[in-house]
């Protein structure tokens, strides 16, 4: 029988310590990369785990510990306690677990850190995430503000359930999850008068239409709509990004129009948009049904599965392959196919009320699956995990760097 000196969880926690004081001191493998991505998405205990690790001010308190102790004897106490004795590989307690991957993890990074500073004279190589307050970048939720026809600003974050008051007749009410519905009564009666839903960066929100279309805003969108629908055409204006499910009427076309003065037509269709002001091009993305994509110069009908780019003017249709990246926040997740870094930090910066300062050039493409729920200070730390990239927090400023 070829000897081991650890058991499985032994093995399995020394290769965790490598891995992470590797990536402390950025000498991982993409391979161990990769491998060490895998073990923190894992579960919330390998990422608070992770994060308590290499947390720059952890770190110190950490090392100054071990400057004070004899580390690698309490390592031998604990194994002649049986701490870390071999256990059964389906039911193993986990604090025991998490107990000796911290020990081992401390040790190892302790004396690769030393090690390797002590060389170069300079500690200020992690470029860890610092945050002198994590609480000025929290993750976005259901915010937006209703201006009426008379000027009238509600502030449908705080607002409860129930009906909203209009003076100009239209019926509305904010709904038990928040979702801000118009029901349609009273049409004639409400001709020609106007309500705009606005969401600031960190916000999102839910809207049914008085004709019953669905519509999703994203953070930093703005979309204004007549209270009852009673022409021939269902017209809508919009900045931003928003997810639409029309409700199907060939009578009576429903046209998204952009502040570039495109114009999205539809009988009744799910698609996207995405128009923001400090966006190069704007997106239409088409999941169901059909649309016609419009403007002055030039127009494109598109079939599911493709996208309309409005590019000075002209329209470029394109194929889609991954729809989960354009809807997915939609569905509280960032999703990111090859996507290079400035593409992620737009959408942090917008989800995050977050300035975004590049510090360098970073050629190197992304892969990602995330909550948007997550703090951003994890969010960070999973995108730092390929080696590439680097990040440090002041305030409200996200600095990018090598």
């Amino acid at each position: 029988m070829k000897e081991n000196p650890y058991s499985d969880m032994d093995e399995k926690a020394y290769r965790v310590a490598y891995l992470i004081a590797g990536f402390i001191r950025h000498r991982l493998t993409e391979k161990e990369h990769d491998e060490l991505d895998n073990w923190v998405t894992e579960s919330d205990h390998n990422m608070q785990l992770f994060e308590d690790l290499t947390d720059e001010n952890n770190l110190a308190a950490n090392l100054e510990w071990m400057d004070h102790i004899q580390a690698k004897k309490s390592y031998e106490s604990m194994q002649q306690k049986g701490a870390f004795n071999s256990v059964s590989k389906k039911i193993y307690n986990r604090r025991i677990w998490l107990a000796a991957a911290s020990v081992i993890i401390l040790i190892v990074g302790f004396f690769i850190y030393k090690y390797s500073t002590s060389k170069s004279g300079n500690v200020n190589d992690i470029n860890d995430i610092v945050n002198s307050d994590t609480t000025l970048l929290k993750p976005g939720g259901n915010r937006a503000t209703l201006t009426l026809e008379d000027g009238k600003i509600i502030d449908l974050t705080y607002a409860k359930p129930g009906v909203i008051e209009d003076v100009s007749g239209a019926h509305l009410s904010k709904a038990a999850d928040g979702e801000l519905v118009y029901d349609g009564n009273g049409a004639a009666a409400n001709a020609g008068t106007f309500h705009t839903l606005s969401t600031p960066a960190g916000g999102q929100f839910q809207l049914t239409l008085p004709d019953g279309t669905k519509v999703w805003l994203n953070a930093a969108t703005t979309i204004k709509y007549p209270v009852a629908f009673t022409g021939s055409e269902r017209n809508v204006e919009v900045k931003g990004e928003a997810y639409f499910e029309v409700a199907k009427n060939e009578k009576q076309p429903f046209k998204a129009l952009l502040e570039d003065s495109t114009v999205v037509t539809v009988t009744g269709t799910h698609f996207n948009i995405m128009a923001y002001q400090n966006d190069k091009d704007a997106q239409v993305t088409l999941l169901e049904g059909s649309v016609l994509v419009k403007n002055m110069n030039a127009e494109t009908k598109l079939e599911p599965g493709t996208q309309a780019v409005i590019k000075d003017r002209d329209i470029v249709k394109k194929i889609v392959t991954n729809a989960d990246e354009i809807t997915g926040w939609k569905e509280g997740l960032f999703v990111f196919h090859d996507a290079p870094i400035e593409t992620i930090m737009m959408q942090i910066e917008r989800w995050y009320d977050a300035k975004i300062v590049f510090k360098g050039e970073i050629k190197q493409l992304f892969n990602a699956n995330i909550r948007r729920s997550e703090p951003l200070t994890k969010v960070l730390k999973l995108l730092e995990l390929n080696g590439y990239v680097h990040f440090k927090i002041e305030n409200k400023t996200i600095y990018v760097l090598p």
